[in-house]
């Protein structure tokens, strides 16, 4: 082989390589359709109290802030139940109106350690908004933090 085989050799390799390498971590940035970057946000911070109030001052606007998006929510178990597809969730205390408590349903890898919460426990959740259902604000998704 000559040099200039050689060379088309090892730098096709090491494109490979980078590539492979490049495809196994997942991307620290995103970039918008004119290719500036956005740095990703760590998860907004709030309560269910904080989650209960926003929803019964102003669903759309807290709608705008939450659904879809990740968000961490500490607050103090007011039930422990099933919805009507038997997907266990936990209401957090909002102290707004007892009968619109903030829901959050748990992903599947979740669902056994919701049998173990309890009524009055705190706990802190990971969630993703899914916006304000028949007045009560819900998030699904959720995975239990502490």
């Amino acid at each position: 082989m000559n040099i200039m085989m050689r060379s088309a050799i090892g730098i096709t390799a090491s494109v490979m390589i980078l590539g492979l390498v490049s495809c196994s971590r997942p991307p620290e940035t995103e970039r918008t359709s004119d290719n500036k970057i956005i740095q990703e946000q760590p998860p907004l911070e709030t309560t269910a109290t904080e989650i209960a109030k926003e929803y019964a001052d102003n669903a759309v606007a807290a709608d705008n802030k939450f659904k879809d998006i990740t968000f961490n929510v500490t607050g103090t178990i007011a039930d422990v139940s099933k919805n009507f597809i038997q997907e266990p969730y936990v209401s957090l205390k909002g102290g707004i109106d007892t009968s619109k408590e903030p829901q959050f349903v748990f992903q599947q890898s979740e669902k056994d350690k919701g049998a173990e919460l309890k009524v009055g426990q705190n706990i802190r959740l990971q969630c993703i908004g899914q916006g304000d259902l028949a007045d009560v604000p819900m998030a699904g998704e959720c995975k239990i933090l502490e």
